[in-house]
């Protein structure tokens, strides 16, 4: 699986919106909420930088509602519900 390095985010009040990514060997690049769960789901690593120094791998957090399930994206080990990225 890939190691994703997250250089910035873009939030909405509560709900990611998109991160800045950079992958070993390409451009940087965006990637909007739906691909970042989609990527996280396939097992790779979101890893925030900030000020050059790495962050623990974000996490993503599944939610189930009867038979629909949310994924929410944390960069701060929580198990809310909730989307939460600080860098």
């Amino acid at each position: 699986m890939a190691r994703v390095e997250v250089v910035g985010c873009k939030m909405n009040g509560e709900t990611l919106v998109s991160l800045d990514v950079r992958l070993h060997g390409l451009p940087a690049r965006t990637l909007d909420r739906d691909t970042v769960v989609a990527w996280m789901r396939d097992g790779h690593s979101f890893i925030p930088l900030a000020n050059g120094e790495e962050a623990p791998a974000m996490r993503l957090v599944e939610a189930q509602n009867g038979d629909e399930v949310s994924y929410f994206v944390r960069s701060d080990g929580g198990a809310d519900p909730a989307d939460c990225i600080s860098m």
